[in-house]
């Protein structure tokens, strides 16, 4: 049975990362954390470990291995060193590898490692194992994260990094968020869902739709990649508790961003894609510097979403892009009487107690 796994943390907008962690630790294939230096992403990683082992230090400690590459990160520094002490005292020859043990693995700054730092990276992400000659020490890792501020872009078509076939940008916290933690930085919970092998396999997407996905992204994925699509699929379904086309959708976004306008054309209606344009484009809109027109322009978009939220069909996709839409303003550089005023525009268009307490929630949140 899936286990639902309470997270206690200060960080703040990490609920996704989170869940990619989770996303990782289900299906044991390694993640890529993209973003700029103090964005908390060894944090998230500590925190997802801590709740792992109910916040034991002893047991993080032993069970997490990080480390910061740099242009003079030796191969000794991941594959390992000899146990001197048993060589010397015991005669016996052991090694120590850190790493191997680890369950929780985070290689910051993994664009920086040499060429004999990546092979070693690549034989314990694929094989899950360390090799010294004739012997080979196995690897322990339920999560393993690479982190960098950008993939560069003499690097993107390098299969090293196709080897992390989880990808997410890890985004800065915002004025208006930073502003609330200096007020209050109190520890919150955040839960994950992590789904037992037997649950992913047994869970079903549609058929047609999953070829759809295929026949979109094929060109911008390796084969090693595109094998791993159904299952990345089915975890991603459990792991965000999404239906069919947002699962599609989001299996998109993480393994072929540039793909995304493509299958969200092919997916949905007209007018999904219409309301899912307008929010989309609301934080440039925000940005413009007209006001006026600015307020104008949210009006219009929440009275769409209010229209759509009264058809069955489009009740959940409504709720999930209000969302959208309240962070978006959120995370635009407009003044905080602006985005006051914005948030009670959308409040106004509603009218429903049920709406404006989930914008409530959404900014509560962040």
């Amino acid at each position: 049975m899936a286990e639902k796994r309470p997270i206690k943390t200060r960080l703040v907008g990490k609920e996704d990362i989170f869940k990619l962690l989770a996303l990782g630790e289900c299906t044991r294939l390694p993640v890529l954390l993209v973003g700029d230096p103090g964005v908390a992403k060894t944090q998230t990683l500590l925190d997802y470990a801590a709740a792992k082992y109910n916040y034991s230090r002893d047991e993080v400690a032993k069970n997490t291995f990080v480390i910061e590459l740099d242009e003079g990160t030796k191969t000794s520094e991941i594959k390992g060193r000899v146990n001197m002490k048993a060589l010397l005292e015991d005669k016996e020859y052991k090694l120590d590898a850190p790493i191997a043990d680890a369950e929780f693995i985070l290689i910051n700054e993994v664009d920086k490692g040499t060429s004999g730092v990546r092979n070693t990276l690549l034989s314990i992400m694929r094989e899950k194992a360390i090799f010294y000659g004739d012997s080979v020490k196995k690897c322990k890792w339920q999560v393993m994260a690479g982190s960098c501020n950008v993939i560069p872009d003499d690097e993107l078509e390098n299969p090293f990094w196709d080897r992390f076939v989880l990808t997410q940008n890890v985004e800065r916290v915002g004025v208006d968020m930073m502003h609330g933690l200096w007020k209050d930085s109190k520890i919150h919970e955040v839960t994950v869902t992590v789904p037992t092998q037997a649950e992913i396999a047994g869970t079903v997407l549609d058929k047609g739709m999953m070829k759809k996905l295929l026949n979109v992204i094929y060109g911008a994925i390796s084969d090693r990649s595109a094998f791993h699509v159904p299952l990345i699929a089915k975890a991603i379904k459990l792991v965000y508790d999404l239906d069919d086309t947002e699962t599609i959708l989001k299996t998109c976004e993480m393994i072929a961003p540039s793909r995304l306008a493509e299958i969200a054309s092919k997916l949905e209606s007209k007018r999904e894609n219409n309301l899912r344009s307008s929010v989309g484009s609301a934080q440039g809109v925000l940005e413009g510097g007209n006001d006026a027109y600015s307020q104008l322009f949210v009006r219009q978009i929440a009275e769409e979403l209010k229209d759509a939220r009264n058809m069955k069909q489009y009740n959940k996709l409504s709720d999930d892009l209000l969302k959208e839409l309240v962070i978006a303003v959120n995370s635009s550089e407009i003044e905080y009487d602006q985005k006051q005023a914005i948030y009670g525009t959308i409040k106004t268009v509603f009218e429903e107690t049920a709406v404006t307490d989930l914008v409530d929630d959404v900014l509560n949140s962040l």
